[in-house]
């Protein structure tokens, strides 16, 4: 019995010891969420003493964390390896997989490549490298869960001996990864020292010293008979895309507008009159359409914009919105404008002007519109004088308004629409969401910074669109002149909430001279934050907007550092680290004189709390 029991131990080693285990001991990195673990394979189909061809590094966050991958896309930050072979300094290259899309948490539209599970790095090793082989890896990470980022450096080596080396890489899982990734390296290459994957497998065009040199670029086109070389052919492409963009998909909003402007003048007691408002209305309308594009195309051709571009101009877009808003009021029965409105039964005292400027803003809202002929029509005519640029736009402008033109000649279609009546209520509602469907998509157009004041003018427009409704018409007595003085007073606020100039925060980046420097003097409040830090964003838009800090930087006498984690930074790593944290958002309030005791807010915090922190540091 006891030689059973000697011999156990005994079998076990040799059974180990012909079967290596498949990996190593997995590691862990102090408090990091992430384990680690390696194995090292050759591509011999039996167990082979010789030199290892791939070595694999798992990574393995834990569960609810994640890292990024090589190419994250978004604000992301990559993760960065590098590898050498201790003694030879050799360069490994890491071969990354392509990782598991999901939602960017900063911005919502769109996605970014992550690794949330345990995922193979493999590293090509040159061939007949010598046993036993050190291998020292550097990552360079983020480590993520839902509400916060911890920047990660870790520093390894991994030894390999004969015995730990596995036969057949090609059967394993990860394989087709690392062979597809081969394809694109010289056979040279992967037998002796890898190098570094191009970026792109396309052609590149040679550089001068100051940059590029396009001069030799010949392009060739897809569709080269629409590609406009001469003025005539221009004219006649302009006149058909004119007309095309009446009944493209982008120019659906604009339906509403036209619509309400075909009922309005379809209006009349009997069917002479009719027609009579009918000419007259579709032949001012097409004149708004011609006059917006000949002075679209004076824009163009004197400042070289692109176009569309206007559309990319802040304070063109808060105007356009503020106007469509009112108008879609004004639908709603809020109250009535004077001159533009779009109510199908309106007995507007200006029908010629009404028509005019309905006209105007449907052809504006179709501006960011394209459609077919007309990008070969515009690549051409925007290069050209101006006199050339106002022809041919003037002609897409008549093929937009041939329509309308068309209707003007032939009164009797009139006879096609319905005349306006008790249901035009209920479609007058429908025109208001179309339209206020368009407010929602001109406030995307806008920059982050400039959402919170454009939805601060709407509200101020609402208010004095009510004030407006509730003074009526005319001017003859106080209380409609108080009323509508007062809501004259709202839009005025409006317009000063938007284009009032913005305190800026005066930011500097933190090194270890400008604290020291500052701190003897000053306050220093240092943000910890970094470009791939959502909830960072969200602060500095929030509590740490620049017109709040610029504030608190004058009241406090204070000196605003940045400690920007985006890229590797160990100066602000190190002095993370010292105020006890390993993850962002963070923010240190520094007294005056007082470098070593300072008061740390950690994650997101209201302008209160900041507050009440500075306060207490400060002793106010």
């Amino acid at each position: 019995m006891s030689r059973i029991f000697l011999n156990i131990p005994i079998l076990l080693i040799l059974l180990f010891s012909a079967f290596p285990p498949p990996l190593m001991a997995q590691q862990r990195h102090g408090d990091l969420p992430i384990a680690t673990q390696w194995q090292a394979y050759s591509t011999e189909s039996k167990t082979s003493t010789g030199a290892p061809s791939v070595a694999v590094l798992w990574l393995e966050p834990d569960k609810g964390w994640y890292t990024y991958t090589q190419t994250p896309g978004g604000f992301a930050k990559p993760t960065r390896i590098t590898a050498t072979i201790v003694g030879s300094k050799t360069a490994l290259l890491p071969l990354y997989p392509p990782g598991k899309t999901k939602q960017d948490l900063l911005d919502k539209t769109s996605t970014v490549n992550v690794y949330d599970k345990r995922t193979p790095i493999a590293f090509l090793l040159p061939a007949g490298v010598a046993m036993p082989v050190e291998i020292n890896v550097k990552l360079d990470m983020l480590l993520c869960t839902a509400d916060k980022c911890v920047p990660t450096l870790i520093d390894m080596t991994q030894r390999f001996t004969a015995k730990d080396i596995l036969p057949g890489a090609q059967q394993q899982p990860w394989w087709p990864m690392v062979a597809s990734q081969m394809t694109a390296l010289p056979s040279k290459e992967i037998s002796t020292q890898p190098a570094p994957l191009p970026a792109t497998t396309t052609a590149t065009v040679p550089a001068s010293k100051d940059g590029p040199n396009w001069a030799g670029i010949k392009p060739q086109y897809y569709q080269p008979d629409l590609e406009v070389q001469g003025l005539t052919k221009a004219i006649l492409l302009g006149l058909l895309a004119g007309f095309i963009l009446n009944f493209m998909p982008c120019v659906l909003p604009v339906i509403s507008i036209k619509l309400s402007a075909l009922l309005a003048g379809s209006g009349g007691s009997d069917e002479r009159t009719r027609m009579k408002r009918f000419r007259e209305h579709n032949l001012y309308f097409a004149l708004g359409a011609l006059l917006y594009f000949l002075a679209l195309s004076l824009i163009l051709g004197l400042t070289g914009l692109a176009w569309g571009q206007i559309f990319q101009k802040p304070p063109v877009v808060l105007a356009l919105t503020a106007l469509i808003f009112t108008l879609a009021l004004s639908l709603f029965g809020v109250f009535s404008l004077p001159i533009v409105d779009l109510k199908f039964d309106q007995m507007t005292t200006h029908p010629k002007l009404q028509a005019l400027f309905t006209g105007l803003l449907a052809t504006l809202l179709a501006t960011p519109c394209s459609g077919p002929f007309l990008g070969g029509v515009l690549g051409w005519t925007l290069l050209q004088p101006p006199w050339v640029i106002s022809t041919v736009l003037l002609c897409v402008g008549i093929g937009m308004a041939l329509p309308y033109l068309l209707m003007s000649l032939f009164p009797g279609l009139v006879r096609r629409f319905p005349k306006p009546g008790a249901w035009t209520g209920t479609l007058e509602k429908v025109v208001g969401l179309f339209l206020l469907g368009t407010c929602v998509y001109l406030l995307g157009i806008l920059p982050q910074t400039r959402l919170i004041p454009a939805l601060l003018l709407l509200w101020l427009t609402a208010v004095a669109a009510w004030l407006f409704g509730e003074a009526g018409p005319g001017w003859d007595s106080t209380k409609t002149i108080l009323l509508k003085l007062l809501a004259l007073g709202f839009i005025l606020l409006g317009i000063f909430a938007v284009t009032r100039p913005r305190e800026n925060a005066n930011w500097e980046t933190l090194t270890p001279s400008a604290f020291t420097t500052s701190v003897k003097e000053h306050v220093v409040i240092i943000d910890f934050t970094a470009d791939w830090c959502p909830s960072c964003k969200v602060l500095e838009q929030t509590t740490l907007s620049p017109g709040r800090m610029a504030e608190i930087q004058q009241r406090y006498d204070a000196v605003l550092l940045k400690a920007d984690l985006t890229e590797n930074n160990p100066d602000a790593t190190a002095l993370l680290t010292a105020l006890g944290s390993s993850s962002i958002p963070v923010l240190a309030i520094f007294p005056k004189g007082e470098a070593d005791t300072p008061l740390v807010l950690r994650d997101l915090f209201t302008p209160t709390q900041l507050e009440d922190a500075l306060k207490q540091a400060t002793r106010k």
